[in-house]
């Protein structure tokens, strides 16, 4: 970059302007589209007050809303739009009264908003590059490499930006970090290829002359750029899905520590007037590093908490219990915790007795009211593991508590109390985080605060049925709750899939006798095997059949007519061991039958749910979810966290019916709004197919 070199390009009429103007000049654009999100949000934070304050539906009432309402709209199914899931699963194979089939996640492609976004910055970036230059000109190479460098290293304070934690670019769109991050990936790879680039040019121009092994030699900057260009190869390479996922706490590590190196290859390989792209990317992360420590400190060193009511014994504020639960999951509980949160946020945890040097995020599932700060932890291989073998092994009490250190909290959210319907779709652990949203609503309507919502759906989707004692009892307690009160109506539903384990604890389970259930949990298997045709229909487990119509079924189960007859999901698939061998087939299906029922009344009734909102199968998203919207009375909001095929197909289905209901586009149809469009996944919990 610092070689010797034209300073602009191009012969014609104008005068193309110094290479440095056009590092300036991509600022320009970057900061115009960051001023673009900080309008955005400041909108959204205008239409929350007028809707809180005239408490009634969102619905546009003049020419100006209502242009507005359908530029929105138009915006939203553009920007979520995404290909058709590729389904990679291998077909289902019988080999007599067995079945199988192999469970492979699907392709998913990404949504047309990140390609555009990616896409702008990467015209933007090579129109820099080559604006004024006749590429085939020769002569012209060298001083296009040298702008190239420009461009470059200008986009170095923007990765920055979007890697911190305590994000200021995320702060000021009200985007959460963990939304961003996906843009600070691919800013750094855009970065790669313009790097790629300026590297390419400066060899090809040596390459002539067979020069390149010689100028590597007796030149320092040349060297030290070619190996800031190999680290950021490595940092590239390594940040893909695949590499990022294997072992996240060793990424994170060699993460920083090239980083640091790339910083100071650059430092050494760019010229003196450069380095404020070098320097601001530095105090952009000290900055972001301070103000991590400085608020851990505040929460977790008990000088700054002298009025707590249960005081720690030691130096620290947060001591810890740990619960083990059903199905391989533990509860973290620290009480009168030193901070307050907002629902839908997370926080790192620390329990360097348990996990040493380890500090992992996960979702909050209590409220601030609450006193106390929960978290439902789903057992991974690693540091979760161990914490759930704590939870297991020794008895909880305060004398066994563990002190952990808490960074957080994080997350920002739209408030959902703006919606008219707000429906909630939560997969396995994500429950984790659509809970506490749940919660959130009841609790306003109970204290009387300002909301416009009326009616909150809840679906909940699990592997198996003893999934749903996580929350259980918060479930059960906001339907009490809106029992005592007006104005909210709540419905609720519970879908058992049994994909990876088929079978609840029951009497006649292994885990009854003896053995440990979680040594018996298949939850990491890949091939699914179901035995006993006659418990499902067709060529597959009747569990993961799509229910199409729900309201058939409920009221085909209120009138006694069981409508649906599937009881793999609620029992073992080995025989009875107290069945005689004589039992027939049918006698053992009419058996397990009627102990389905009976295991359903159960799990309802812990639920404080009807029984016939208790299914065994998969719900049926599209038909759900428009008809709420067809009942909505203003605009709605769609949350989903659990597994990426499952926030991938209910994108698809907002969009689609968005489309097909040509909202605000003059048929009267009411907005359904996205106000977490990622679909934040259940941070720290496992999230695979359910």
């Amino acid at each position: 970059m610092s070689h010797s070199g034209h300073g602009s390009g191009g012969s014609g009429l104008f005068p193309v302007p110094e290479d440095p103007y056009f590092a300036k000049i991509y600022w320009m654009f970057v900061g115009g589209a960051v001023g673009v999100g900080v309008l955005v949000h400041l909108g959204e934070l205008l239409l929350y007050r007028q809707r809180l304050a005239l408490l009634e539906p969102a619905r546009p009432k003049n020419l100006l809303v209502r242009w507005y309402s359908t530029l929105t709209a138009t915006t939203r199914e553009a920007v979520c739009y995404t290909a058709p899931l590729i389904d990679t699963r291998g077909k289902p194979s019988s080999a007599g009264s067995k079945l199988s089939w192999k469970r492979v996640p699907p392709l998913n492609f990404p949504q047309l908003g990140r390609l555009l976004l990616i896409a702008a910055n990467l015209t933007l970036l090579l129109s820099l590059d080559f604006y004024g230059w006749d590429v085939d000109d020769r002569r012209n190479w060298e001083a296009m490499a040298v702008r190239t460098g420009w461009i470059t290293i200008a986009q170095l304070p923007l990765v920055f930006l979007l890697a911190g934690k305590r994000n200021l670019i995320g702060y000021a769109t009200g985007t959460s970090y963990e939304r961003l991050n996906w843009i600070h990936r691919w800013v750094a790879r855009c970065m790669f290829i313009t790097a790629t680039i300026h590297l390419g040019y400066f060899f090809r121009t040596w390459g002539r002359y067979d020069y390149i092994e010689r100028k590597l030699e007796i030149d320092v900057i040349a060297r030290t750029g070619l190996g800031a260009w190999c680290v950021l190869l490595w940092i590239t390479l390594s940040s893909f899905a695949p590499i990022r996922g294997w072992r996240y706490e060793l990424f994170v590590v060699q993460h920083m520590i090239s980083f640091i190196g790339f910083i100071v290859m650059v430092r050494l390989h760019a010229p003196k007037k450069a380095h404020v792209y070098v320097w601001v990317p530095v105090a952009v992360f000290l900055l972001d590093r301070a103000l991590r420590i400085i608020f851990m400190l505040y929460t977790n060193l008990a000088i700054f908490h002298p009025g707590r009511r249960h005081k720690p014994n030691g130096l620290f504020t947060c001591n810890a219990t740990f619960h083990g639960l059903s199905d391989k999951a533990t509860r973290v509980v620290i009480l009168d915790p030193p901070f307050k949160w907002s629902p839908g946020q997370h926080a790192f945890v620390s329990c360097h007795s348990l996990v040493p040097l380890q500090s992992h995020p996960f979702t909050i599932t209590t409220l601030p009211s609450d006193n106390s700060l929960e978290f439902v932890i789903r057992t991974q291989k690693g540091g979760t593991e161990k914490l759930s073998d704590h939870a297991c092994v020794l008895p909880v009490n305060n004398d066994k508590s563990k002190t952990v250190i808490i960074d957080g909290p994080y997350g920002q959210t739209r408030p959902l109390e703006q919606f008219d319907t707000v429906f909630l779709l939560a997969g396995g652990a994500g429950a984790a985080f659509i809970i506490p949203l749940l919660r959130d609503l009841v609790r306003l309507r109970r204290e009387s605060k300002p909301m416009v919502t009326r009616k909150i759906r809840l679906v909940w989707v699990v592997r198996s049925s003893t999934q749903t004692s996580w929350f259980a009892k918060e479930i059960a307690d906001a339907m009490g709750a809106l029992g005592k009160v007006d104005g909210l109506i709540l419905e609720a539903s519970v879908y058992v899939t049994c994909d990876a384990v088929l079978s609840a604890a029951s009497p006649s389970s292994p885990s009854q006798n003896g053995l440990d259930s979680r040594a018996m949990s298949t939850e990491k298997a890949e091939v699914v095997t179901v035995e006993g045709s006659g418990l499902c229909s067709g060529d597959r487990c009747c569990c993961q059949s799509v229910l199409e119509d729900e309201d058939a079924i409920v009221e085909a189960d209120k009138a006694g007519e069981k409508k649906q007859v599937c009881c793999c999901c609620t029992q073992p698939t080995v025989p009875h061991p107290k069945l005689p061998k004589t039992t027939t087939d049918t006698d053992l299906v009419g058996m397990q039958t009627q102990d389905s029922t009976s295991s359903k009344n159960s799990l309802a009734a812990s639920l404080y749910l009807p029984p016939e909102h208790i299914f065994s199968g998969r719900p049926a998203i599209k038909v759900l979810v428009k008809k709420e919207l067809e009942k909505a009375l203003g605009e709605s909001a769609v949350v989903i966290c659990g597994p990426p095929e499952l926030a991938e197909k209910t994108r698809q289905v907002v969009v689609a019916l968005s489309d097909e209901r040509a909202v605000h586009k003059g048929t009267g149809a009411q907005g359904v709004g996205l106000p977490f469009p990622n679909f934040a996944r259940p941070i720290g919990s496992e999230a695979n197919g359910i």
